[in-house]
């Protein structure tokens, strides 16, 4: 009977696909939410923002409301932009497991992000007051492709930093 050995780089491609399962989830779970609901998640977070913010907190109930009514789509669409972002470092530290050059693996991860982007907006023109969004594929696409440029610059600072050791 052959043993099977399970070396460092087969775990951490294990952890990496949880954890981009995992946030494909919460998209694919936010995405259900019908309008009523989605709307009501966003109102929480601006409803946040307003009372603990100190310029809005001591304004009159209309211009709370009126503050709350323009920061909605960009609550909503920092939402889109962060969960993306989040997708976009999984996948290209995914990519980063295997042998390559530098920029397939950022066309790769940002091409899948890509693609779900768009199942996610097709998937969300089902749900009762939801629509698919074209903006919204570009806004997550730019949050993927953010993610990525984040790893990229981790790693290049890192290497620097590294070599520098290297020559002191």
């Amino acid at each position: 009977m052959k043993k099977y050995k399970i070396n460092r780089i087969q775990i951490i491609r294990i952890i990496l696909v949880i954890l981009i399962i995992l946030n494909c989830i919460t998209i694919f779970k936010f995405s259900s939410e019908q309008s009523e609901k989605s709307n009501k998640t966003s109102g929480v977070v601006v409803e946040k923002i307003v009372e603990s913010n100190p310029k809005t907190r001591n304004l009159t109930q209309k211009e709370k409301q009126e503050k709350k009514e323009k920061m909605v789509t960009p609550v909503r669409k920092t939402a889109h932009f962060s969960v993306y972002t989040i997708l976009g470092i999984l996948l290209y530290l995914l990519t980063k497991t295997f042998n390559g050059k530098e920029r397939n693996r950022i066309i790769i991860s940002l091409g899948l992000a890509f693609l779900y982007a768009c199942s996610d907006e097709i998937h969300q023109s089902f749900v009762p007051g939801r629509s698919c969004e074209f903006r919204d594929i570009c806004i997550d696409s730019c949050g993927a492709l953010f993610g990525i440029l984040i790893v990229c610059g981790m790693i290049t600072i890192l290497t620097k930093l590294k070599n520098r050791k290297k020559c002191d």
